[in-house]
């Protein structure tokens, strides 16, 4: 119930603020009083069809319609210069005075529908966009821990098995013992640790691994075929550990082969890198300057200063619980309100 008051008193007040012109009036302040030529760097995950949507076992925080992705992309066409992250590390971006803020489009992950669903919206928009891949698990069959761990769920001894190994450490830190609250929980140790737990209560005889064909990963001859179009590519890591709670040699591994595996298979340099769930801290961060990386992204909210530290970029990630407004559709103004609460 609470819930759904926030989102009407949120819409409400986007409303008011877009249609008042408010948030055109902040644009001409901070672009023009202000001087300010921050940029605003969007992150995607998934972009599914209706069909798709229904069958895909990915949490809602990362899974956009492709209507509502569609929409969005025509929404920046006509207020943003969406600008190739090659445009952005080369310095080729005016700092002041340009007619509408620059935007940058990254996908995190490498799933199948940034191919089929997502990239022939931005060929037809003629929009420029970086995949981070997940290099272990570009053209395998391998199931991401996450979707495996949802499909389980919906098997109820299998997810009483879970609560109960889980319920007070989940709880104690602060989480509902859920499925959303479990996944949180489950980021937040080593990958080993984790692996080891799911091998214990994941039942060998529930097909986990049999993943629905919605929720696979991109395959190597897709990512050359994007990359021919113009698409760019940077690292997400081997295999998607959070890296802070990882070893030196783990994190090196991770960062290295990430690197080498993508300049072999594309025959580029791979200079940009994402922190998987966007965790990073000091040591982290200098690992991926030490491994050759020119930048780095985080899931911190905000837009990115010029001049500001290019290995701990921030990004406005986006999903159908921002953009859209009462009725589900996407709102423009629900847009422009997360877009400014960024800032």
């Amino acid at each position: 119930m609470f819930a759904r008051v926030r989102r009407l008193l949120r819409f409400v007040l986007a409303s008011s603020l877009h249609y008042s012109g408010g948030f055109r009036v902040w644009d001409f302040l901070r672009r023009r009083v202000l001087r300010r030529s921050d940029i605003c760097v969007l992150g995607f995950h998934r972009i599914l069809s209706e069909e798709e949507y229904l069958l895909s076992d990915s949490l809602g925080g990362i899974v956009l319609r492709e209507t509502t992705f569609a929409r969005i992309l025509e929404y920046l066409a006509q207020h943003f210069h969406v600008v190739p992250l090659e445009a952005f590390l080369g310095g080729k971006l005016g700092r002041t005075g340009a007619s509408k803020p620059y935007c940058i489009l990254t996908f995190d992950d490498g799933w199948r529908d940034n191919f089929t669903t997502a990239c022939p919206w931005l060929k037809k928009l003629h929009m420029p966009a970086t995949i981070f891949l997940i290099t272990g698990l570009v053209g395998t069959q391998n199931a991401f821990w996450v979707e495996r761990l949802k499909k389980a769920w919906k098997d109820s001894a299998t997810r009483e098995r879970i609560q109960a190994h889980l319920r007070a450490e989940v709880e104690q830190s602060g989480q509902h013992a859920n499925v959303d609250g479990v996944v949180e929980h489950l980021k937040h140790m080593p990958s080993a640790s984790r692996q080891s737990f799911l091998n214990r209560v994941l039942p060998a005889g529930l097909d986990v691994d049999g993943q629905a064909e919605v929720d696979r990963m991109l395959t190597w001859e897709q990512v050359i075929t994007m990359s021919r179009d113009g698409i760019e590519f940077g690292a997400h890591t081997v295999s998607h550990p959070l890296l802070p709670y990882e070893s030196d040699a783990d994190i090196r591994y991770e960062l290295d082969v990430a690197k080498q595996c993508l300049e072999e298979k594309l025959g580029s340099k791979t200079e940009a890198f994402a922190y998987p769930n966007g965790t990073w801290d000091d040591r982290v961060r200098l690992h991926v300057k030490e491994a050759g990386y020119k930048c780095a992204f985080t899931t911190r909210r905000g837009w990115y200063r010029q001049g500001a530290d290019l290995y701990t970029i921030p990004r406005v990630l986006l999903h159908e619980g921002n953009v859209t407004g009462a009725r589900g559709e996407f709102s423009p103004a629900i847009f422009a309100f997360t877009l400014a609460r960024a800032e």
